[in-house]
């Protein structure tokens, strides 16, 4: 028994240590949301239950609800091929388009129960796209030349959870029972084998042409030439559901409770921050991350998830306490420390002296004990901010004065 308490201590206190920063953003819905993807630093779009289709334009600061009523299905998949032209795909065989960056929304394809059901999308351009089909009558792959007004079947007794094409022949899928597919002709006809007997692939991850990753929760796979080969590289202690690389040694990996992140090219994961599960992630370089996933949640970071809370004890402390920052006035960095009480979710935010609200620096469940919290306003002109954190029922406001 002992023993078991020590291994529960000695857990938490590693995924606090290591809560990285990480900031929660407004998604509007509590809709399960399965897909994210950006076309730039600034422009995405993400998609799941009911239906849901949101956009952004500043990074996720504010998403914007588009395409509402023109379906009520579970969309799986969503693919912007440009800043005009996105795709979604989901349940009973349903695709729908935008060709004018989302003002306006079309249904492209619907069918009935039974019909099968679409688990992702990708587009090459405009015209040519294809879909993983699961279900009755035909598993495989279903694929479009005009668009959508025509789709031809490809069936075969599995299904793509995710596919990626690098050009308008060759593609590439991965599916359940860690099966790899593969299309040299535009996806008419697909070849696929499985790399090991269990654990299942949901994500894709290229970096260019030739060199992509998947995972389950069993291992980490790399292929350098298209997917003809795969190399086991690492081992991921978790169920993985999705995974992103941005080059060859960073990448993220969303799980049934966390996103974790390897700096060695999948050898090695460490915690970032406990999430809830993430179905996709979507990378622009490897330091500017978005997440989606259960409970309408979207998770972004635009510093790679670098840490700057640290749990400096874990002696319960008699009451919370929010204590001033040091030093102050402070030029770009100071610490500010506090002490909690019980295990809740907590928040810290940052205002100017108009009280408009300038960034939430902090949004997680923290345990008991004293934290030490590490504040970076380089993006601030010198004047007096306030800082204030909340949770559990608690309220505290304090003053700091930037000189630069």
């Amino acid at each position: 028994m002992k023993k078991i308490i020590l291994i529960l201590s000695l857990f938490l206190i590693f995924f606090i240590d290591c809560e990285a920063q990480w900031y929660s953003q407004q998604s509007g819905t509590t809709n399960t949301l399965y897909d994210i993807e950006f076309i730039n630093d600034r422009t995405g779009w993400c998609s799941g239950d009911g239906g849901y289709i949101i956009k952004t334009t500043n990074g996720g600061e504010n998403w914007l609800r588009q395409g509402f009523g023109i379906t009520f299905e579970p969309l799986f998949g969503i693919h912007p091929v440009d800043s005009n032209v996105v795709y979604a795909a989901g349940f009973y065989r349903t695709l729908v388009k935008t060709t004018n960056g989302g003002k306006d929304w079309m249904k492209v394809e619907s069918g009935m129960q039974g019909d099968g059901n679409y688990t992702c999308v990708f587009f090459i351009d405009e015209n040519k796209g294809w879909m993983g089909n699961f279900d009755s009558p035909d598993y495989g792959v279903r694929r479009t030349t005009n668009g959508g007004q025509t789709v031809h079947a490809s069936p075969y007794n599995s299904f793509p959870a995710d596919l990626f094409f690098k050009d308008e022949q060759n593609g590439i899928g991965v599916g359940g029972l860690s099966n790899i597919y593969h299309t040299s002709n535009a996806g008419i006809n697909w070849s696929s084998y499985s790399i090991i007997q269990t654990g299942d692939f949901y994500r894709l991850s290229f970096i260019n042409n030739n060199t992509g990753f998947t995972a389950s929760h069993k291992a980490v796979y790399k292929t350098t030439n298209f997917g003809n080969s795969w190399d086991s590289v690492g081992y991921i202690p978790a169920f993985v559901y999705s995974v992103s690389f941005s080059d060859d040694k960073v990448g993220y990996a969303g799980t049934a409770y966390a996103i974790l992140k390897t700096t060695t090219g999948g050898r090695d994961w460490s915690f970032q921050i406990a999430t809830g599960v993430v179905y996709n992630i979507h990378s622009k370089g490897k330091d500017l991350i978005w997440t989606c996933g259960n409970a309408g949640r979207i998770w972004h970071t635009t510093n790679g998830g670098m840490s700057f809370i640290n749990n400096i004890s874990t002696t319960i402390p008699d009451d919370f306490e929010l204590f001033q920052n040091y030093p102050n006035p402070f030029n770009n960095k100071t610490i500010i420390k506090l002490e909690i009480i019980k295990m809740r979710n907590y928040e810290m935010e940052i205002f100017n002296i108009a009280g408009k609200k300038i960034e939430t620096i902090f949004n997680g469940d923290l345990n008991t004990g004293q934290y030490q919290i590490i504040y970076d306003a380089k993006e601030l002109s010198s004047g007096i901010y306030f800082y204030r954190f909340s949770g559990n029922n608690i309220s505290e406001t304090k003053k700091l004065i930037l000189i630069k």
